[in-house]
Order: C-alpha cells, then sequence, then structure tokens
C-alpha cells in the first residue's frame, strides 16, 4: 500500500511535459474512453444522423451522450497514440542525453 501511495505521489509530481505525465494523460483517457464503451453510449451517436437511438430520453440528452462519446472517441484516436508516441521520444531522448554526456570527454572506440 505505501509503494502504491509512493507511486501516485510521484505521477503527482511529474513535470507537465514529462514522459509520466504523457502517460498519465493517454491512460485518463483510455480509462474515460473504455467507461463510455461499456455504458453503451456509443449508440447515442446516432445524434449526426438525426435519429434518435433511445426514445425514452429527450432528444437533447441523447445528443449530449453522443457528443461525449463522439469527443472522447476522437481523443482515444487521436490523442493517445499522440501522447504515448512524445512519451517514448522523450524517454529516448533522455537516455540519448544521459548516455553523451557520459561519454562526453572520452575517447572514441
Amino acid at each position: 500500500m505505501r509503494t502504491f501511495l509512493r507511486m501516485i505521489w510521484d505521477i503527482r509530481k511529474a513535470g507537465t511535459f514529462s514522459p509520466t505525465a504523457f502517460f498519465v494523460r493517454a491512460a485518463i483517457i483510455s480509462i474515460f474512453f473504455a467507461i463510455s464503451e461499456l455504458a453503451g453510449l456509443r449508440e447515442y451517436t446516432t445524434f449526426l444522423s438525426g435519429t434518435s437511438a433511445n426514445l425514452n430520453v429527450s432528444w437533447q440528452t441523447a445528443a449530449t451522450l453522443g457528443l461525449i462519446h463522439l469527443l472522447l472517441y476522437v481523443a482515444f484516436i487521436l490523442l493517445v497514440p499522440a501522447s504515448l508516441i512524445t512519451a517514448g521520444l522523450l524517454i529516448a531522448f533522455d537516455k540519448w542525453s544521459e548516455h553523451r554526456d557520459n561519454n562526453r570527454g572520452a575517447w572514441p572506440n
């Protein structure tokens, strides 16, 4: 339990443009999208064609639920891969930069 709390504290203290922050943002978007899918909000995206998925719900509510799912879908498709690629590139750059700084002044092999 203590390790888990320490991990949460480290994530909270991560910089805005750190690899951890990009990974956490991707995870949060993925979790919200999964909740949206499990809740069945996909059927409410029929508001795009002017139809209602559920006649027991007002068209304003159906359109709002459909828009929420649509925005989460677009975020999942566009932002999650971009965030994960950015986190990977930042990690690679940090490793390369650290390696370069450690070998500065050494004779090449």
